[in-house]
């Protein structure tokens, strides 16, 4: 059994009705009973508040057994809930403005606010703030009055929305013109009857309707006809275009399924590069490869959007232009490396070491120079690099290898030896 919830000391407020006299007889009101008394929780704090009953006080009223009670007490709480409204109403923002979860909101108020409430409560709450949401909408007439005015009449458009299979459905109204919702409710089935209901308080509103869109599903077409039997039922043009590019979609579809089947050598290549058990490669060659990999895998998981978003074609034409990417980096063959700098950007730079000119090696997606940093042409095999000119650009750094040989290093991290 469930053990009610210990508040400790509170204060106690008491509420009569604001009418001190019968408002048939104008005789004056007395007591007769408390018509409810608890605890209710805001967000300011708990307190115990005691609704008291009224009743007229003349015996000879024909209205003498009826009870009188504080319109100030009702609206501070819920009936049969022990929250006030201002607790329901705040759940609501943060349930629809915010997008919080029941979880989460719970822990919000717990947190926030000296509220204690569970996470059943919560959904019970956010219940009852969609059945005060419904109670407080404003009069159909009044909302679609400007589109009438307009446009001389309105247009309905009815659709559904199943999230998951055995769940409810959620069918919506709206008016396609303004964008208005005119009624909204979860259906179990989707049957004419139901559908019948829906709308049946838009035809209560004698509103001129000058067209009912849909997907001309047989449930739909059976409530039009019912509900709004003089008035005319058109296909939704999205509807439409859907089914008439189903067989374009399958083709597209076997089109993606064909180049997903062309690219399976994908994963014996990067094993070929990766070597497992070996360290992630370093070279350019193998980034270059690794990257075109990437680039190919992000490309085929492409998904179309009926009712023209082929995929297929689109994953095709980007395909292409990372072929024709490709082709354009083979064509420049690359660029000259430099002795000292990393072949990659990420590669270690290289050290002075070594004794044969790097100067005229290639390096992998980089574009051929045809010159060097200076006027003067050079040849194949010597360093590029110009001669130092003085201490703000170019400093000379001993290495261990021989004193005699120095190291001339510029701002670009190029390097180069020299003889002192």
């Amino acid at each position: 059994m469930k053990r009610p919830r210990q508040f400790g000391a509170m204060p106690r407020v008491r509420y009569r009705p604001e009418l001190a006299g019968c408002p048939h007889c104008g005789a004056a009101l007395v007591y007769s009973h408390p018509v409810w008394a608890k605890p209710v929780q805001t967000l300011v704090g708990v307190e115990h508040l005691t609704s008291l009953g009224f009743r007229c006080g003349n015996a000879g009223c024909d209205f003498g057994r009826t009870v009188y009670r504080s319109a100030q007490a009702e609206a501070r709480q819920v009936k049969d809930s022990g929250y006030g409204l201002d607790v329901v109403v705040y759940i609501g923002r943060l349930r629809f403005s915010e997008q919080r979860t029941r979880a989460e909101i719970g822990q919000r108020l717990q947190e926030q606010t000296p509220v204690q409430i569970s996470e059943r409560h919560v959904q019970n709450l956010l219940e009852v703030y969609l059945a005060l949401l419904r109670a407080s909408q404003q009069d159909l007439c009044a909302v679609v009055a400007p589109t009438v005015a307009t446009h001389g009449g309105i247009i309905v458009a009815l659709d559904g929305l199943q999230p998951e299979q055995g769940n409810e459905q959620l069918w919506v109204v709206r008016e396609v013109l303004s964008g208005a919702v005119l009624g909204a409710a979860n259906l179990q089935q989707a049957t004419a009857r139901m559908l019948a209901e829906l709308l049946r308080p838009i035809a209560a509103c004698k509103l001129p309707v000058l067209g009912v869109i849909s997907d001309a599903q047989e449930s739909i077409r059976l409530a039009v006809a019912e509900v709004f039997p003089q008035v005319p039922h058109q296909l939704c043009q999205y509807h439409a275009l859907r089914e008439a590019a189903e067989p374009l979609w399958e083709a597209d579809r076997h089109l993606l399924v064909e180049a997903k089947q062309e690219l399976r050598g994908l994963r014996d290549v990067e094993e070929r590069t990766r070597q497992a058990g070996k360290p992630e490669p370093s070279d350019p060659a193998s980034a270059v490869v690794l990257d075109t990999i990437l680039a190919l895998r992000q490309t085929v998981r492409e998904r179309g959007v009926l009712p023209f978003g082929f995929a297929g074609l689109q994953v095709m034409a980007a395909l292409d232009e990372l072929g024709d990417t490709l082709d354009r980096c083979l064509a420049k063959r690359g660029m000259h490396a430099w002795r000292g700098c990393g072949r990659w950007c990420n590669a270690p730079k290289c050290g002075v070491e070594t004794a044969h000119a790097t100067c005229g090696q290639r390096t992998a997606g980089w574009w051929t120079l045809r010159s060097g940093w200076t006027s003067r042409r050079r040849r194949r095999g010597q360093c590029r690099a110009p001669a130092p000119r003085c201490g703000s650009r170019w400093k000379r750094i001993s290495t261990s290898s021989s004193p005699s040989v120095k190291r001339a290093a510029c701002r670009r991290g190029c390097s180069r030896r020299s003889r002192t």
